[in-house]
C-alpha cells in the first residue's frame, strides 16, 4: 500500500518512541469512518537498504499476526510505503514498565509486580505454543524480555511488545536466526553469551530478572561465572521484601526468582510453571496489601500516561530529518483551516492562529531545551545507572543515584566511588544524545555498557590496573 495523492493512509498524531532501527507513532486511519487510532512501527530511513533488518521487520509482523493473545500486542497487517515496511499494530495507551519504575524507584507494589510478570509469562507460553500454518507450534522465543518491552495500559492490560529479534518456526520466514549477539545484557541468560542454542528458558530468565527489578527498583547484576553468579544473586535477593507476606512466603518468592534466573537453564521452570507459582504466591499476600491492576492503572498509570511529554510529527521531523517519509505516510502533518469559514470570523481566526503559532514555537523551544539537550554549548543528555551506595563524578557533576546528566559529546570518563569498600574506579565510554549508560560487573571485569553494548574495562585508580576478578561491586552495592 502506498500513499495516495496529497493525503496519505494515516495521519500521524504523536511519536511514541524510537528504537535502534525503528520509530513507533500513534496515527489515525484517514479512510476509516470511525477515525480509529493505531500504532505504526516504521523502519528508519537509514536501514531501508539493509536486507537483514528488512527481513527481520517483516518476520516480526508475520509471526505476531498469527498469535492472538490478550497479553501480546496485536498486529493488524504489514504494509509497504515506497518500499519501506510499516507494521500496523493496536494502539496501547500506557507506559512501559521501565517508565513506571521512574516514578516507583523502590519498586512497584508487590501484588502488581507479581501479576505483571505472571501475565508476561502467559504471553511467553502462548508465543511458544501457538499453532502456525503447518499445524505445528511456532516455538516463538522473544529473546529480549525486559521492563521496557512490557506495557501496562490505562485500563490495566499487560502487553508484551517488540518481537524484533524473536526467533520461531513459521512459514514465510525471511531472516536467518541469530543467537548470542542480540539482546539486553542485564536481562540476557548466560548461555546466550556462550553461544548455546536458544530455548524458552532464556525468556524465563529475563522474566525473572524483570520481576526482581519490579519488586526492588534495582537491576540485578549477575556474573557469567557460575559460582560468582549464584553468590551475587543470593546477596541481592535479600532486597526482596514484601509487606503482608510471611517470612516463609517471602523466601518462596526469592526461591522462584532464584530458579527463574538459575545459571543452569535445566533448573529453570517453564513459563507455565512460573505462571502457576506466581499465582500461588499472590494469594499469600494479605488482602489489605493487594492491589488489582485495574485499580493501580486508574490511580497510577493514568496520571503518568497523561503527563507524558508528547512529541509531534513536526518535532520528530526537525530532530531526525526523516521528513520526506513522514509526509509520505501522512498528508496532514500540518493542519490548515478549511475554506468554508465564515468571512466575518476570518480576522478572529487569523489572530488566534498567529497566537497559537507563537505559543507552539515557544513551547517547542522550551521542550527542546529541557528534553533534547540541544543547547548552545552542544551538550548531550545521557541516562546513567550506578550501584547503590556509590557516587559517580563526571564532568564536574556529582551523581548520587541513577539519573540523567548533560555532558559534552564524545569520549568521556566517569569516576565511581564505592562508598562501602572505599574503592574508586575510572570507566570510559562515548557520550551521545540519549545514550543509556550502565555500570555492570561481567565475569572478571567491571565496565560500562552503552545502550547495552559492553565497553572497555574500568581501571582501579588506587593501582591504575584493570579491576581483577572478585573485586567488583554488584548493582546491589554489596
Amino acid at each position: 500500500m502506498a500513499a495516495n495523492g496529497a493525503n496519505g493512509p494515516f495521519e500521524i498524531l504523536e511519536i511514541l518512541g524510537e528504537g535502534s532501527f525503528g520509530t513507533v507513532c500513534v496515527a489515525r486511519v484517514t479512510n476509516d469512518a470511525l477515525k480509529r487510532k493505531v500504532a505504526l512501527k516504521m523502519l528508519k530511513g537509514a536501514y531501508v537498504t539493509n536486507r537483514k533488518i528488512l527481513n527481520r521487520t517483516r518476520d516480526e509482523a508475520r509471526l505476531l499476526s498469527k498469535i492472538h493473545h490478550p497479553n501480546i500486542v496485536r498486529v493488524e497487517r504489514l504494509i509497504e510505503i515506497n518500499g519501506r515496511p510499516v507494521i500496523v499494530m493496536e494502539h496501547v495507551q500506557g507506559p512501559s514498565l521501565d517508565q513506571l519504575l521512574l516514578r516507583f524507584r523502590d519498586g512497584l507494589p508487590p501484588s502488581i509486580a507479581l501479576d505483571l510478570i505472571r501475565q508476561t509469562a502467559l504471553a511467553l507460553h502462548a508465543a511458544y505454543t501457538t499453532i502456525g500454518d503447518g499445524d505445528k507450534p511456532m516455538k516463538v522465543i522473544h529473546r529480549d524480555i525486559k521492563p521496557s518491552n512490557i506495557l501496562l495500559s490505562v485500563h490495566g492490560e499487560v502487553k508484551v511488545v517488540d518481537f524484533g529479534i524473536a526467533r520461531g518456526d513459521f512459514e514465510g520466514k525471511e531472516a536467518e536466526t541469530e543467537s548470542v549477539v542480540m539482546g539486553s545484557r542485564p536481562y540476557m541468560a548466560p548461555e546466550r553469551l556462550d553461544g548455546m542454542s536458544d530455548s524458552p528458558s532464556v525468556d524465563v530468565y529475563s522474566a525473572g530478572m524483570s520481576l526482581y527489578e519490579l519488586l526492588t527498583g534495582r537491576t540485578m547484576s549477575l556474573s557469567i561465572n557460575p559460582v560468582a553468579h549464584d553468590q551475587a544473586m543470593s546477596r541481592q535477593l535479600a532486597y526482596v521484601q514484601v509487606p503482608g507476606m510471611t517470612v516463609q512466603a517471602v523466601e518462596d518468592l526469592r526461591d522462584l526468582i532464584r530458579r527463574m534466573c538459575s545459571y543452569d537453564r535445566t533448573k529453570r521452570p517453564s513459563a507455565l510453571q512460573a505462571v502457576r507459582d506466581l499465582e500461588q504466591l499472590s494469594y499469600l499476600i494479605e488482602p489489605r496489601f493487594r492491589t488489582s491492576l485495574v485499580d493501580f492503572a486508574r490511580s497510577a498509570v493514568v496520571p503518568i500516561y497523561e503527563s507524558r511529554p508528547k512529541v509531534s510529527p513536526e518535532q520528530a521531523m526537525d530532530q531526525d530529518g526523516d521528513d520526506e517519509f513522514l509526509r509520505e505516510v501522512t498528508g496532514q502533518v500540518t493542519r490548515t483551516e478549511t475554506a468554508e469559514a465564515r468571512p466575518s470570523w476570518m480576522p478572529v481566526v487569523f489572530v488566534a492562529a498567529v497566537a497559537t503559532m507563537v505559543v507552539l514555537a515557544g513551547s517547542l523551544a522550551l521542550w527542546k531545551m529541557l528534553s533534547m539537550g540541544a543547547d548552545s554549548d552542544g551538550h548531550v543528555q545521557i541516562s546513567m545507572w550506578i550501584p547503590t551506595n556509590s557516587h559517580a563524578r563526571i564532568g564536574g557533576q556529582l551523581l548520587v543515584a541513577p539519573g540523567k546528566l548533560r555532558v559534552p559529546p564524545g569520549p568521556s570518563v566517569v569516576e565511581i566511588d564505592h562508598l562501602t569498600s572505599g574503592r574508586t574506579v575510572q570507566c570510559r565510554f562515548v557520550a551521545e544524545q540519549g545514550a543509556a549508560v550502565r555500570y555492570v560487573v561481567d565475569g572478571d571485569r567491571e565496565s560500562l555498557t552503552t545502550n547495552d553494548v559492553l565497553g572497555v574495562p574500568c581501571v582501579d585508580t588506587a593501582s591504575s590496573r584493570i579491576v581483577p576478578q572478585g573485586r567488583g561491586v554488584d548493582a546491589s552495592g554489596t
